[in-house]
């Protein structure tokens, strides 16, 4: 039996016979002569080792420790030089090596200025909102607060009934700051401060379609024969001078309230002080009160409707309109007309902050609620007996008193209206409710709020009511 060395020294030599066999191989050989090449025994081969270098290990602590051993080389491998590790301080890199190090601590202490800056305006700002809830009463300002469909909760939103009986005395707050009402309606009376008074103040409909308005119109003409300076004139506009027609039973001036080209030119003859007229009507908010000056106040009146009650009313009252037939033949549902372009988008909050197009802000509301809460005498069309005996005593200052009236009154407010038309109301969570709603949704909280201003403007009223 060979011995293992033996085993081992011809093992080699026949690797070596191998290697020396290779090198006269070609690159790419012929089937002929692949059948004549030596074959070497494949689980062999298996066992064949690729030769190692000679690799010299070298670990930290082989490494020479004076400068002696060193010799010249004092940068030594892993960068660590014979002196540092001779004084300990074998953590310390060289020059190159320490670049990383500088710019980790650089990043980490902006980190740190940052962080520290982000926390302290976070509990700045926590401690501005925990104070401007404390001052206006608001609701806990969150997150949601900001989305555009809870602006309520940005506004002084009465919350007791204390709140609500002086809610005249409350203004509006929004971000804690009081919200003035624009200039352009300078020429409005404040309804708490400045009562009425017809040689120096005229009535002013502010007209808002399908809540009355009409009715309104009609009975200060037609029963109570006050003379009226509205949209009935445009067909009697011309000249350079005031005048008084008579026609259809009512009596109106020579001027077009219902566009604003109509009342700029209705202002420049002087409408809003002429003494011939009774009341005025528009539903141009501030260019018909640009008609008034100090000295001849317009008394804001306005009737009021759920927003959504509204919408389907104006849907029918279109449908039957010739004008929009066109438009309005592939739109045979509310639904439909919800999708459309047709369909009003918060009518009244646009008007009252005079922001007919764009995007609406909290900022709109607020201004639209400031302008009704003291320019505005609330009425409400689901308040309608209360609404008129209001108005009766605003009225009765001018108008004729007689049965005939009382019986054109009540005919016109309570059974035969003008546009009075029969139709099917939208249930509440249906998708056109929920359509309806996302079009009206700041009216809808501006129409909660008119709601609650009409509970207060009841002691307006009181003094005349124990007169009688």
């Amino acid at each position: 039996m060979l011995s293992e060395v033996q085993l081992e020294s011809s093992h080699d030599d026949d690797v070596q016979q191998q290697e020396e066999q290779q090198q006269h191989w070609p690159k790419k050989s012929s089937s002929a002569e692949s059948a004549i090449m030596p074959r070497v025994n494949k689980a062999r081969a298996a066992t064949l080792k690729r030769p190692r270098r000679k690799v010299v290990k070298r670990t930290i602590d082989s490494l020479p420790l004076t400068e002696e051993e060193a010799g010249d080389d004092t940068e030594l491998l892993l960068g660590f030089s014979v002196k540092q590790r001779k004084s300990g301080h074998h953590l310390i890199r060289d020059p190159h090596c320490r670049a990383p190090k500088v710019a980790l601590a650089f990043f980490l202490l902006v980190c740190s200025i940052g962080g520290y800056q982000g926390f302290n305006d976070y509990w700045s700002n926590r401690a501005i909102l925990s104070s401007s809830s404390s001052i206006s009463n608001e609701a806990d300002v969150s997150e949601e607060a900001f989305d555009l469909e809870h602006r309520e909760t940005l506004l002084h939103v009465p919350t007791s009934e204390t709140d609500i009986s002086n809610i005249e005395d409350t203004p509006v707050v929004l971000f804690n700051e009081n919200i003035e009402v624009p200039w352009q309606l300078s020429g409005l009376a404040n309804v708490f401060e400045e009562p009425y008074d017809p040689e120096k103040n005229k009535l002013y409909l502010w007209t808002i379609p399908r809540c009355g308005s009409t009715s309104i119109r009609r009975i200060a003409s037609h029963c109570l024969g006050l003379t009226m300076a509205s949209e009935a004139g445009k067909g009697d506009v011309g000249g350079d001078s005031l005048q008084v027609v008579e026609g259809n039973g009512m009596k109106y001036v020579n001027v077009d309230m219902s566009n604003p080209n109509g009342i700029a030119h209705a202002k420049e003859l002087g409408v809003g002080g002429w003494n011939k007229v009774d009341m005025v009507s528009s539903s141009y908010l501030y260019d018909g009160a640009g008609i008034f000056d100090p000295d001849h106040k317009g008394y804001m009146i306005a009737m009021f409707r759920h927003p959504i009650e509204r919408a389907v009313s104006l849907f029918y009252n279109l449908k039957s309109n010739k004008a929009y037939a066109e438009q309005m033949v592939t739109l045979s549902t509310v639904e439909q007309y919800s999708r459309s372009s047709l369909v009003e988008n918060n009518w009244m909050t646009r008007f009252l902050s005079n922001s007919l197009s764009g995007e609406l802000t909290p900022e709109h509301e607020a201004i639209a609620k400031e302008v009704l809460r003291t320019k505005c005498i609330i009425g409400l069309l689901q308040e309608k007996a209360e609404s008129m005996r209001r108005l009766e005593m605003l009225f009765d200052v001018k108008a004729e008193k007689s049965q005939r009236r009382y019986d054109c009154q009540e005919k016109l407010w309570y059974w035969d209206w003008p546009g009075k038309n029969r139709h099917e109301q939208v249930l509440e969570s249906s998708e056109a409710w929920n359509r309806l709603y996302e079009q009206n949704s700041f009216d809808i909280r501006l129409y909660e709020y008119a709601r609650e201003l009409f509970k207060a403007q009841g002691k307006l009223f009181q003094t005349s009511v124990t007169e009688e």
